[in-house]
């Protein structure tokens, strides 16, 4: 009994700032999925008003998906070089610009380069939030934190369906694309003024900074631990990488289908209205997560 009472008085002694931290990375994910979410929620508008097709849409979706799959080893050489504090506050301001730009495009050609865009800015998001969860976290609590944030890649595809349809209906297509725009610029200067390195954090305990770095935690300078060095190709002689890329590869394969398409499946097929789709996109994307 006394060791639990013991216990809990260190941790409220040490504080818990680290968790703030995965609170804001769990917000910046969801408005990650807020914003590529929105194409399949303006789709139907927009094929009317800009004459697209299903393959139309299917292309941007594509292009999108290409495109940040292509970039993520590049973002992350970016969060190592420059730190994850710039170089994810850069990418939430400009994958939310690229997201307003999409609701000013007119033609085909516009709507790529804007998907374009969103693509290369937004593969910063994940491998920042991991460079800062390293830094923040104890190797004994980074799965957990990382189980947090994580989840914004199940509640973001969620929740967004009901936002969107509650934008698009009384504004239109394009004003949809302009406030999920301004929701990520209005969280990327709260970010910026909240978020420090726990090293130049104003407020943080010194039992919060040394239990953080005692843990293998700490700024890129002052990371403690040692940890096995594996070249690129070593990775690919273990099973379970293999393992890994196959379910990823199927499981994204079918979530993209699933948020890119769906809108556009339901109405045509299932006569669903389109102010009731938010509410059958909930419980699709929670089924699905």
């Amino acid at each position: 009994m006394n060791t639990i009472v013991n216990e809990r008085a260190v941790t409220k002694k040490r504080g818990n700032k680290r968790w703030f931290v995965v609170f804001l990375l769990l917000i910046g994910g969801i408005i990650n999925y807020l914003d590529r979410a929105s194409l399949s929620i303006a789709a139907p508008d927009m094929m009317k008003d800009l004459n697209l097709s299903n393959t139309d849409i299917g292309l941007l979706g594509s292009v999108f998906a290409l495109i940040y799959a292509l970039c993520q080893l590049p973002a992350g050489f970016l969060v190592d070089r420059f730190g994850p504090k710039k170089v994810y506050g850069w990418a939430v301001a400009l994958w939310s610009g690229a997201t307003m730009l999409t609701g000013a495009c007119s033609n085909m050609m516009t709507l790529i380069f804007a998907r374009g865009i969103l693509g290369i800015t937004e593969a910063p998001c994940w491998p920042g939030a991991a460079k800062i969860t390293a830094s923040w976290f104890p190797k004994s609590e980074r799965a957990l934190a990382t189980g947090f944030w994580d989840a914004a890649s199940k509640w973001g595809p969620a929740i967004a369906p009901p936002i969107l349809v509650a934008i698009i209906v009384p504004f239109g297509w394009r004003s949809l694309f302009y406030i999920a725009g301004a929701i990520g610029l209005v969280f990327v200067v709260f970010f910026i003024f909240a978020y420090h390195q726990p090293e130049k954090h104003p407020t943080i305990t010194k039992e919060e900074l040394d239990y953080i770095k005692e843990g293998g935690g700490g700024t890129a300078e002052k990371l403690t631990g040692e940890a096995e060095k594996i070249s690129w190709g070593g990775l690919f002689k273990y099973r379970c990488i293999w393992g890994m890329i196959l379910g990823w590869f199927c499981y994204v394969w079918m979530m993209n289908i699933f948020t890119t398409f769906l809108p556009l499946y339901l109405m045509k097929t299932q006569n669903i209205q389109f102010k009731e789709l938010g509410k059958v996109r909930i419980s699709g994307e929670i089924l699905l997560g």
